[in-house]
């Protein structure tokens, strides 16, 4: 076999086991709250899994959509679903209308991966520090936003 040949399987290999990771009844058997999630974050370590919350409100900041658990994301006890403009939009169109406003006091699930990081919370940009962290859920597609 080909160099060409192992690298390309090995590319496909690495695919098909991050879509099975992502996707079906796996994933979805476990869902973590606010509450789990802060705990399960607390070591500064990527938490990949099914996520559970209650939107309370929503932020907007340099194009990026934040879904907090709590009124104010000042909160400690916020922990904010984090999408980009483009995720939202698609978001949009799937659900069909405004989503940032369809979500709003409403139960989502979400398939993402959890992480506690440093935030200057007046500049709005994540930080190497351990003075002021907060936690986040990335989440990189619209398909993986779910009404509860």
């Amino acid at each position: 076999m080909t160099v060409r040949k192992t690298l390309f399987s090995l590319t496909l290999l690495t695919a098909l086991i991050g879509q099975t990771a992502c996707s079906g009844d796996w994933v979805l058997e476990k869902r973590l709250t606010p509450a789990d999630t802060l705990r399960e974050t607390s070591n500064r370590t990527v938490v990949p899994g099914t996520f559970v919350m209650t939107v309370k409100s929503v932020n907007v900041f340099n194009k990026m959509v934040f879904l907090n658990s709590e009124d104010t994301y000042l909160d400690r006890a916020n922990v904010a679903v984090q999408i980009t403009s483009s995720v939202a939009y698609n978001a949009d169109i799937r659900f069909g209308g405004d989503f940032r406003n369809m979500v709003l006091n409403k139960k989502i699930l979400v398939i993402g991966s959890a992480m506690k990081v440093g935030a200057d919370l007046e500049q709005g940009i994540i930080v190497d520090t351990k003075g002021d962290e907060r936690t986040y859920i990335f989440v990189s597609r619209a398909s993986n936003i779910f009404f509860e």
